[in-house]
């Protein structure tokens, strides 16, 4: 098996492993799944995060965030599928009902006044309700690899 054909299947057990179990998954967890090497899925995920696929935890090949989610908790939390999800932030909160197919509540407060906002999106991701929501996002998205934690 060719390092892409491995890779290939860990983003699969990774994906899956999201939805039906509702977190991420461990590299451990990963190798377990597909019956690899622990050293060969770790190194599938260290040439993911030099691709950026991923978001590593800190000094890890673990998965901090693998967008839209992320290991949470965060403030930026989503109720959908039966489940509370996390997302790093308000653009990827609103990503995961439609990752999953689902429509889904995204819940966050106001970085500047402290307000709660509550979006309700459906399985697309969209909402005809809540139109007057306004989303900033502080940096551009050219710029988000540049220091990923802070973005």
């Amino acid at each position: 098996m060719t390092d892409a054909e491995l890779d290939r299947e860990v983003r699969i057990a990774i994906a899956r492993s999201i939805k039906t179990r509702g977190k991420i998954p461990t590299i451990a967890a990963v190798a377990a799944d597909i019956g690899k090497d622990l050293a060969a899925v770790d190194a599938s995920f260290a040439r993911m995060i030099e691709g950026h696929v991923f978001i590593p935890a800190k000094d890890s090949h673990e998965i901090y965030a693998y967008d839209p989610f992320c290991v949470g908790p965060t403030d930026f939390f989503v109720t959908a599928a039966g489940r509370v999800w996390f997302g790093i932030c308000a653009w990827d909160a609103l990503g995961i009902p439609a990752a999953l197919g689902e429509p889904g509540v995204v819940e966050t407060h106001c970085g500047d006044c402290g307000e709660s906002i509550v979006v309700e999106v459906d399985a697309d991701g969209a909402t005809d309700v809540q139109t007057w929501t306004v989303m900033q996002i502080g940096v551009p998205a050219r710029d988000f690899w540049k220091n990923i934690y802070f973005t």
